[in-house]
């Protein structure tokens, strides 16, 4: 009987996160690891970021809604996002969606920045 080849440490990684995570190795709609993730300075006409996160399932899109207090303030494609006037005084935060041909999944809501309240004179 032939020798086997030996499995190589990243193979055998892989099999363990897959047996760990449950994935089977068919492909299935995008499942999110790591939650997306909001940077940027909370004023008014600031830019704010929005990390993807971690995904299995070899999504090949992303999509993301910007939200206001829970309200949507933005949906598409765009990572990033220009505070607004109407934000101010508000939480923003992000939600992103991984598309796949199996189909589409949303991640739990990113952290949040306070945007600070306007000014009065």
């Amino acid at each position: 009987m032939a020798d086997l080849p030996q499995p190589t440490q990243a193979r055998a990684d892989y099999v363990k996160e897959m047996v760990h995570t449950g994935e089977t190795g068919a492909l299935a709609a995008p499942r999110n690891l790591d939650v997306p993730y909001v940077s940027g300075d909370g004023t008014v006409g600031a830019t704010l970021n929005c990390t993807m996160g971690n995904w299995t399932g070899e999504p090949t899109g992303y999509s993301y809604k910007w939200m206001a207090d829970g309200t949507t303030a933005a949906e598409g494609a765009a990572a990033d996002y220009t505070v607004v006037a109407g934000d101010a005084g508000k939480n923003v935060s992000c939600i992103v969606t991984a598309t796949n041909a199996e189909g589409s999944t949303a991640a739990p809501p990113s952290n949040a920045i306070a945007v600070a309240a306007a000014q009065t004179e």
